[in-house]
C-alpha cells in the first residue's frame, strides 16, 4: 500500500502549508510598505541558558517579580474594588473567605497557569509557594480550597466578573497605557473561537456534541466553544502589557 493511500490528506496538508507560508510572505511585504515593525522571531529560543551564573539567574528572577508585582499593585485594587461591588450570594453566617479573597485567589489560578483546580489545590498551597506568595501580597493570611472558589462560580452572576475585567480595560484606556501599541492609531483586536473544556458527560444543554474514539469503541464528548475579543499587541524584547 502506497504512502498516499495510507495517509490521504498528505497532499493536501503539504498545499496548505505552501499556501500559508505565501500568505505569510504577501502580508510581511505589506507590513513593510507601510512602516510596521515587521521582526520576526521564533517562539522559543534554540540555544543554551544565557545566564552564566546563579547569581545573574537570581537577579533576572528577581526583576521579572519586581515587574510583575508592580503590575500587580497598579491594576490588581481596581480590579477588587469592582469585583467587591458584586452581591455575594453566600449564606453570610458561613463565609470564612471573603469575596475579595476568592476572587483575586481565581486571578491567581489564571495567571500562574494552573491546568486545573486540583493542580492549583496541590501547587499553590505548598509552604514556600505560600510564603512567597505572602510577599507579593501580605493581605493573604491562608489560601482557600478550589471547591470553595468553584462553589462561588456556581452561584454568582457571571457576567458582573466580566464586567469588571471590561472597566478594567476601559481604565487602561483612559490613562492610555497602551498608546505606544497603536497600529495607525487604532487599537488591533484579535478575534478567535476557542475551547474552554469539555467533559464526557452533559452538564447543560446548550453544550456542543462530537463523537470520539474511546477505547475499543466510540463514544460522545460535550464541549464549550467561545468567540474571544483580544487586544492583541506586538511582543517587544522586554515584553508588553496585555
Amino acid at each position: 500500500m502506497s504512502n498516499l493511500s495510507r495517509r490521504p490528506n498528505r497532499e493536501t496538508i503539504k498545499q496548505q502549508r505552501k499556501e500559508k507560508k505565501k500568505a505569510e510572505k504577501q502580508l510581511l511585504a505589506k507590513q513593510r510598505a507601510q512602516g510596521l515593525n515587521t521582526q520576526v522571531k521564533p517562539s522559543i529560543k534554540n540555544g543554551k541558558s544565557n545566564y552564566q551564573t546563579s547569581d545573574e539567574e537570581k537577579t533576572a528572577r528577581m526583576t521579572a517579580v519586581t515587574e510583575q508585582q508592580r503590575i500587580f499593585q497598579a491594576n490588581l485594587p481596581i480590579l477588587l474594588k469592582r469585583l467587591s461591588k458584586i452581591p455575594d450570594p453566600r449564606n453570610p453566617k458561613k463565609i470564612k473567605y471573603k469575596l475579595t479573597l476568592l476572587m483575586m485567589y481565581g486571578v491567581l489560578i489564571f495567571v500562574f497557569q494552573m491546568a486545573s483546580k486540583r493542580e492549583a489545590n496541590r501547587k499553590m498551597t505548598r509552604p514556600m509557594f505560600v510564603e512567597n506568595l505572602k510577599l507579593l501580597f501580605p493581605e493573604i493570611e491562608k489560601l482557600p480550597h478550589g471547591d470553595t472558589l468553584m462553589r462561588l462560580l456556581e452561584k454568582i452572576d457571571v457576567c458582573e466578573i466580566e464586567n469588571a475585567q471590561l472597566d478594567l480595560v476601559h481604565s487602561l484606556i483612559r490613562k492610555k497605557k497602551f498608546m505606544r501599541y497603536l497600529i495607525n492609531g487604532r487599537y488591533p483586536i484579535a478575534i478567535d473561537g476557542t475551547q474552554k473544556f469539555s467533559r464526557d458527560y452533559l452538564w447543560d444543554k446548550e453544550c456542543l456534541t462530537r463523537t470520539v474514539k474511546k477505547g475499543d469503541g466510540q463514544g460522545q464528548q460535550y464541549y464549550v466553544y467561545v468567540l474571544e475579543a483580544s487586544l492583541a499587541f506586538h511582543n517587544e524584547p522586554h515584553g508588553v502589557a496585555s
